[in-house]
């Protein structure tokens, strides 16, 4: 068993993070964070990078971090002891890894769920998943035009953006952005954007007394008709049955 972890394999936490991000060390476990909403500057072992929409980074135990963030943002955080990370030691040799599709539909399960702390049990099931879909990914970093791009869209998702907003943030032609993204995320532009939308819908569903129409305008849908369909088509349920269930 691991003692950082108080005998636990492994512990998940949905974290937002603010701009006092103090330099620090975990001695006792190997960190993982991973994107969900927003940008996080990390820098680990004097190594800069981000963590962001396709990108995630490996914090090793012992290794001296320091993060920091602006704005709404939501990271999934993994802290996972040796028995589990053991499997994997190459991954420690890749501190930004490329958030794949199969990370992605692990992000989206353990996200289903409001809750800060996700249970023991499911953590322990979920880290072995996780690193076995991150040590598969390969060694090449997410294409940082495409990543670019992505953030756009979890930053300013309310917009009307379009593809050619996406592509001049990543600096191609609209046919070649397109292509790229599609192939990288696993979806299109125009899929990945509705899905940001609507799971800013669904937080301030949760979260909010906000009216369903001004929900609907705040998070890029044109009105609460378009919210609701996708909102039916996506999860079979309106905007208030949601809420409901969420209450």
């Amino acid at each position: 068993m691991d003692e950082g972890l108080n005998g636990r394999p492994a512990q998940l936490s949905l974290r937002r993070y603010g701009a006092d991000g103090e330099a620090h060390a975990h001695d006792d476990f190997d960190q993982i964070v991973l994107p969900r909403r927003g940008v996080l500057e990390m820098e680990v072992d004097g190594r800069g990078g981000r963590v962001q929409a396709g990108q995630a980074v490996l914090v090793p135990s012992g290794a001296r971090h320091a993060f920091a963030a602006e704005g709404d943002n939501l990271f999934v955080v993994a802290d996972i002891g040796s028995s589990l990370f053991a499997p994997f030691e190459a991954l420690r040799q890749r501190t930004f890894l490329p958030v794949n599709a199969p990370v992605r539909g692990l992000l989206d399960f353990v996200c289903g769920d409001a809750a800060r702390q996700v249970e023991d049990e499911v953590a322990a099931l979920w880290a072995p998943l996780l690193l076995r879909a991150l040590a598969a990914g390969g060694p090449p970093s997410a294409d940082p035009r495409l990543a670019r791009a992505a953030a756009l869209i979890d930053r300013d998702f309310a917009r009307p953006l379009t593809v050619a907003d996406l592509a001049a943030e990543a600096g191609m032609s609209q046919s070649r952005f397109f292509e790229h993204f599609a192939r990288a995320y696993g979806k299109t532009p125009h899929a990945a954007l509705a899905e940001t939308r609507l799971r800013a819908a669904q937080r301030l569903l949760a979260d909010s007394a906000l009216s369903i129409a001004e929900i609907a305008v705040r998070t890029g849908h044109a009105d609460q008709g378009v919210l609701t369909r996708a909102m039916k088509a996506r999860l079979g349920v309106t905007p208030a049955a949601w809420r409901r269930g969420r209450g």
